[in-house]
């Protein structure tokens, strides 16, 4: 189970991490094709909770990496993924 949710961690990171690449090349469309396969997949919870956990002062404590915490926080990035759930 363990195992399971290191690899969901790991895809909602790309996730997020290939959004931003796709925004910042202005390809809008796939960027909406990258948040809707996120929420579609297997333990898509796991991504829930990185967006429930980031703003937290602590954050830091359990999410670890800077560059995904600094993403998970982007207004831009929550609003087009948290408005999909």
């Amino acid at each position: 189970m363990v195992d399971g949710r290191r690899t969901a961690y790991g895809t909602a990171k790309q996730s997020v991490e290939l959004w931003r690449i796709a925004t910042d090349k202005g390809q809008h469309g796939r960027a909406a094709e990258i948040v809707r396969v996120a929420w579609n997949r297997p333990l898509a919870d796991v991504l829930v909770a990185m967006f429930h956990q980031a703003p937290h002062r602590a954050a830091e404590l359990f999410l670890g990496e800077e560059e995904t915490l600094g993403l998970l926080r982007d207004r831009d990035l929550r609003a087009e993924f948290l408005s999909r759930t």
